[in-house]
């Protein structure tokens, strides 16, 4: 036995169509603000002054030799036409010092080590063939005259160790350093579009 339903519209119902238009006119608003709306990948803790940015320098002066060479390496290679750092709408000044920029950035890298071990087996530390390392590069934006920071992000390369089993990481820590201050100013620019 089968039943039939038969629906009669009420005059007084807004009609389907209509409220199939509404929906998809509020979604459609919605869909701007809700992509300004992302989070920032960094902590940006004064959102005035960071806005207020027009000029920036690098600072090296506390970092190791090779760090430093990786970081004045990656500028040098980021500001050529099309690359990364052009993208950032900041002016790039070259000396901290003379320059007189709005803010100062600095990159200090963390290198830390992860140790696999297969399910059930206890960590042998002293294995090198079990002993992975990320590095990590944590980027800084301070305002110039007050040394107050603006901006903090960490990042790491996009070929990390997390989440490998047991394969050690091959490249050099200069490339896994290069990588990982690559991305650390790549957020810096999504956050300064985003802002």
């Amino acid at each position: 036995m089968q039943t039939s339903f038969q629906i009669t519209p009420d005059p007084t119902k807004t009609p389907a169509s209509a409220k199939a238009f509404l929906c998809a006119f509020i979604l459609a608003s919605a869909v701007p603000l809700a992509a300004t709306a992302k989070k920032p990948q960094g902590t940006i803790t004064d959102r005035a002054a960071f806005g207020n940015i027009r000029s920036y320098c690098v600072d090296m002066t506390d970092l190791p030799g090779w760090e430093a060479l990786d970081v004045r390496n990656l500028i040098e290679t980021e500001t050529k036409p099309k690359r990364l750092l052009t993208k950032l709408p900041w002016t790039l000044k070259t000396d901290c010092a003379q320059s007189q920029p709005d803010a100062v950035v600095v990159v200090k890298f963390r290198r830390m080590n992860i140790i696999t071990v297969q399910a059930g087996a206890q960590p042998d530390i002293n294995d090198p063939e079990r002993r992975i390392y990320d590095i990590k590069a944590n980027l800084q934006v301070s305002d110039r005259d007050s040394s107050r920071l603006l901006y903090d992000v960490e990042a790491g390369p996009v070929n990390s160790a997390s989440g490998r089993s047991t394969v050690p990481v091959q490249e050099p820590d200069t490339l896994l350093r290069r990588d990982a201050a690559y991305h650390a100013f790549w957020a810096l620019i999504d956050d300064v579009r985003r802002h």
